[in-house]
């Protein structure tokens, strides 16, 4: 029995597709050059954005407990003026003090407020960008927004005095 021509050309195709079969599956499938470039590209992205990302939320953490504190100092001073008539002295280290340690008054219950150690430099509350924070008080002083009672703020991630505008954390 013979076979047609078109039978055996069909086999010799199908052998020769076989072959190329068994041939690519003994070579181990590797990545061009190419695709690495653009796995690391990729890569190289996300981290960027996650990097951005985290500095994001460090900056608006930093405000946040900047803002917090502010709001805890300002409490505590109301709380002392309550007892004691009258505000803290002006200045960072003089409201430290004052609303730590007892000065010898019937009238003081105190202490107001708990400072960590962390937040204290040389006597000073520190913010969180380690600049002290500006307390004026009528008590010693003359504060520009809240003129009867005091003004309390912090300068900000910059660092510069822009009269509350800007990125400063104030009480006013």
């Amino acid at each position: 029995m013979s076979r047609s021509k078109p039978h055996r050309l069909w086999e010799r195709a199908s052998r020769s597709q076989g072959m190329n079969r068994r041939a690519s599956a003994a070579w181990p499938r590797a990545f061009s050059l190419v695709e690495l470039l653009v796995v690391i590209a990729i890569l190289g992205i996300l981290a960027s954005l996650v990097t951005a990302g985290a500095q994001a939320a460090r900056r608006r953490a930093a405000v946040t407990k900047a803002r917090t504190t502010v709001a805890g100092i300002e409490t505590a001073i109301v709380m002392y003026q309550g007892d004691l008539g009258q505000y803290p002295s002006s200045g960072n280290d003089n409201l430290v003090k004052a609303l730590q340690e007892d000065p010898g008054k019937t009238d003081w219950n105190g202490p107001y407020f708990d400072f960590k150690q962390d937040d204290l430099k040389d006597g000073k509350l520190i913010d969180p960008w380690g600049k002290p924070y500006e307390y004026i008080s009528v008590n010693g002083g003359a504060p520009q927004h809240r003129t009867h009672s005091f003004d309390l703020y912090s300068l900000g991630p910059n660092g510069l005095d822009e009269q509350g505008a800007g990125d400063d954390v104030i009480n006013w």
